[in-house]
């Protein structure tokens, strides 16, 4: 399991760094990249994890429905709203769609911690 998390850990810690200093346009724009980044590399995560326990799933939608029937994750439909914020990152150069963006930032890296920390103590 180690090896599965440790590059989603290493873009974890990028995307905090941008979330914690969103104070110019250009960290905003790494934050929303560094976000999509760590989005994708979650959820991909989730369904390697879920394949070696023989659970197969295919868009982020059945991942996330999977994980949290597995104990993955608690919530589904709360990254279900990850997906939409994902989604939207494609009109960023928008001024309103990048800070609606940005707004889910804090849910997101609580909900990515207490992943990393279920699937580390699910090893």
């Amino acid at each position: 399991m180690g090896n599965k998390l440790a590059s989603l850990i290493k873009a974890r810690k990028v995307f905090e760094d941008f979330r914690k200093n969103l104070t110019t346009d250009q960290n905003k724009a790494g934050a929303i990249q560094a976000f999509e980044f760590c989005f994708e590399l979650t959820w991909k995560t989730m369904q390697k994890i879920l394949q070696d326990r023989g659970v197969r799933s295919g868009s982020p939608k059945d991942v996330f429905r999977a994980a949290a029937a597995d104990g993955l994750i608690q919530n589904p439909k709360l990254w279900f709203t990850f997906v939409d914020k994902r989604n939207e990152t494609v009109d960023t150069h928008k001024e309103e769609v990048r800070d609606d963006v940005l707004t889910i930032f804090d849910t997101f890296s609580h909900e990515l911690d207490l992943f990393i920390q279920t699937a580390e103590a699910q090893k």
